[in-house]
């Protein structure tokens, strides 16, 4: 009786969790600046990492856990590869900005 209860809670859980990565991946996708967009990526990696462990307590599997170690690992240096590449290229038009408004200074 009492896993019945536990198996429709956490299935419930999962389903809110499921729409709100749906809200967070309209807004990486909708959202108007980069930073919007990476912190919705991050936390659609968050829930499916929640996600994930859910499953374990369901399964009652531990490797699963396991699993779910690795693919934080993966989105954490994923991110932060992805920003590193966004702020070298974002850097580099300011650079030519400003070498472009020197430029138009002298003229």
């Amino acid at each position: 009786m009492i896993n019945k209860l536990y198996s429709g809670l956490f299935l419930f859980i999962v389903c809110v969790m499921a729409i709100t990565a749906l809200a967070y991946l309209f807004r990486a996708i909708i959202g108007p600046k980069f930073s919007d967009r990476i912190l919705a990526i991050n936390s659609i990696q968050t829930i499916i990492i929640l996600i994930i462990c859910i499953l374990s307590v369901v399964q009652e599997e531990s490797y699963i856990v396991d699993i779910a170690l690795i693919y934080a690992m993966l989105g954490f240096v994923t991110v932060v590869i992805v920003c590193k590449a966004y702020l070298r290229s974002h850097h580099k038009d300011r650079a030519n900005d400003l070498a472009n408004l020197k430029e138009e200074a002298r003229k």
